[in-house]
């Protein structure tokens, strides 16, 4: 199943229209810093953007939307996605695994993503990374979320992972955050071996779907040795 070019359009045009420097020293001063919080806090100041969603009710909140002069940049998940789909064999919707040399020194960057089992031409991909030593749980949405807060809970087959939590959508909307570094860390460690992940939500558009979780606890390893956690 190829990654889907309208699927990347809507994620990618932000970014070409974007006449904005690229990201500066402040990013590359964060690379060097060894503790995970401290490290996590300061890629957070330098994007703008909070370290794990915002604890709150389930109510619907306004998506997030650009500052004046300032159109939102698609979030390096979009690219790492489409480069780790490319390979993706018609009819296999089993998570695929990809790992690369980090720009953090010494430190190896993975991405794991499959799409939903939904038949969709526009499907739904959840990602799971090790980023700048990093990780991230993530969902990526074919249209941008209509709210920037979503109570999602994950199933391994019939097994909750955990109790419901709010999610929080990235500019441009597309991209759902579980939350990174120890609160990924902390949904990562229930998931276990099982034959489908499906997810309840209080958004019809993410309630109810589902992705083919059969050897994904052996890639998560992968992730969790990357991340050293």
């Amino acid at each position: 199943m190829k990654f889907s070019s309208a699927f990347l359009v809507s994620m990618l045009a932000a970014a070409i229209c974007q006449a904005g420097p690229a990201p500066g020293a402040a990013k590359d001063d964060c690379r060097a810093i060894v503790s995970d919080l401290e490290r996590l806090a300061c890629f957070d100041r330098a994007a703008g953007t909070p370290a794990s969603p915002i604890p709150g009710g389930a109510g619907p909140a306004a998506a997030p939307s650009a500052r004046p002069g300032h159109p939102p940049s698609t979030p390096q998940i979009a690219d790492l996605v489409r480069q780790n789909e490319a390979g993706r064999a018609a009819g296999d919707f089993s998570f695929l695994i990809s790992s690369v040399e980090d720009a953090l020194p010494g430190q190896t960057r993975v991405l794991i993503s499959a799409p939903a089992l939904d038949g969709a031409a526009e499907s739904a991909f959840l990602a799971i990374s090790c980023i700048a030593n990093i990780s991230r749980l993530q969902l990526l949405l074919p249209r941008p979320s209509e709210r920037n807060q979503i109570r999602i809970r994950l199933y391994i087959d019939d097994r909750p992972l955990s109790a419901p939590r709010t999610w929080q959508a990235m500019e441009p909307g597309n991209v759902i955050d579980a939350g990174r570094g120890l609160v990924a860390v902390d949904l990562l460690r229930q998931f276990s071996s099982g034959g489908r992940l499906r997810l309840e939500s209080d958004d019809a558009a993410i309630h109810g779907l589902m992705f083919d979780a059969t050897g994904l606890h052996g890639l998560i390893a992968q992730q969790r040795e990357a991340c050293h956690w």
